[in-house]
């Protein structure tokens, strides 16, 4: 798994490429972690899967954490470009709607976005 970057003023765009796995989900996160801690004042966050291949059940896991996180963080997050195999382990797994859906977040009470 390799992902690239991309901002906007108030966006953060990653594509991922290859396999989310065991392997690759600890930099994926950290990735992620980097991007939206590297200031400026992040209101979505997209993650590109159109060159995704293969997404293991750790993978999947990686991606539900990275929804909460957002979430509570006051992040909207987006799986952009699904495709049929990461669509299928979605849907059988009845995680498609949940991470799919576009959220509307609202940003935490607390000065920041609430990471430390």
């Amino acid at each position: 798994m390799t992902p690239s970057f991309g901002t906007g003023p108030h966006s953060v765009r990653l594509a991922l490429t290859g396999d989310l796995d065991y392997d690759s989900c600890a930099e994926l996160l950290e990735r992620v972690r980097t991007a939206l801690d590297g200031g400026g004042d992040v209101r979505e966050l997209h993650l590109d899967c159109r060159e995704l291949r293969l997404v293991d059940s750790m993978g999947l896991s990686t991606l539900l954490q990275i929804h909460r996180s957002a979430g509570r963080d006051g992040i909207a997050f987006h799986l952009d470009d699904v495709g049929p195999a990461l669509r299928r382990l979605l849907e059988l797994t009845g995680t498609y709607e949940y991470l799919t859906t576009p959220q509307q977040c609202e940003p935490p009470a607390e000065s920041g976005h609430g990471r430390s």
